[in-house]
């Protein structure tokens, strides 16, 4: 019998991520150890679970409320850097850790228990952007430019990691007939609102399923093209703070040796979509 996917989830809420949150909780093939957010998503997380049904019992922890030098000391270790590091690897099955957001949590979590990596099969972080412009600053993509100084040091921190930037993700795109049919069964769930879905922004923003090919990479690394690349986070200019640099010379030398996934199976991303469509929101 195949190993089940065991994932832990980090997610900050949204059409897209909660799409593929929803996948995870209704496939047969995935069991969600638990489920990390933060603060105002914890609601939008229980109400994911409580639609799917997934016949189990799903931690919802919190993660950091601040990126890591907001000037704001959190006096308490957040419930998602304890759910990590107080995670143990289950011999049936493989343990993944896909995430979202910002890495805030994870770099914690990589502070406080050094063996963290061994735990973990794989990471999957979305995020950054290397041959493509950024989406919130010409160079920088927005998980990355939430706390570079925590991404700089969950990259130096040598966690098998698999990285999933925007060179990746933007290239599978959803039809205007795919976006109002997922944008129904999202409303339906609570994902967004009828004012949502018929704003223009929401349509494009929507074609555009980034967590969607994260998750792909996290459950089938085999539909996955990937390159070792070495990477490293700005994190002192101001003009291009949270971009990752990749030396893309013919002998590279600075950075850290990194998976970066560079093409998906675009048949695989399009039958991991028409599962949901056909189950009417997974």
């Amino acid at each position: 019998m195949a190993k089940k996917h065991r994932l832990i989830i980090e997610f900050c809420g949204g059409f897209g991520q909660g799409l593929a949150l929803l996948y995870a909780l209704r496939s047969p093939d995935v069991q969600v150890a638990g489920i990390v957010c933060r603060d105002t998503q914890s609601s939008l997380a229980r109400k994911l679970i409580d639609f799917a049904q997934p016949g189990y019992e799903i931690p919802i922890v919190t993660g950091a409320k601040q990126p890591l030098f907001s000037g704001t000391i959190e006096t308490t270790t957040p419930e998602g850097v304890r759910f990590l590091t107080e995670t143990t690897q289950d011999e049936e099955s493989d343990l993944t850790y896909v995430t979202f957001d910002r890495l805030t949590t994870l770099a914690l979590a990589v502070v406080s228990d050094p063996l963290l990596a061994c735990k973990f099969t794989r990471i999957v972080v979305q995020g950054g952007a290397i041959r493509v412009p950024g989406d919130v600053t010409a160079i920088a993509e927005t998980n990355m430019h939430g706390d570079p100084e925590a991404a700089a040091l969950v990259l130096a921190a040598r966690l098998p990691l698999v990285l999933v930037p925007l060179d990746t993700t933007s290239s599978f795109r959803l039809t205007e007939e795919q976006v109002h049919t997922l944008g129904s069964l999202a409303h339906a769930v609570g994902l967004i609102d009828r004012t949502t879905m018929s704003d223009m922004h929401f349509a494009a923003s929507a074609r555009a399923l980034h967590a969607w090919v994260a998750m792909l990479a996290a459950l089938s690394p085999e539909k996955m093209r990937t390159e070792q690349m070495k990477l490293s986070v700005e994190c002192k200019s101001d003009l291009s703070r949270g971009a990752v640099l990749a030396d893309l010379r013919a002998k590279p030398s600075v950075g850290t040796d990194t998976v970066v996934c560079v093409e998906v199976e675009m048949a695989e991303a399009e039958r991991f979509l028409q599962a949901v469509l056909d189950q009417g929101g997974v």
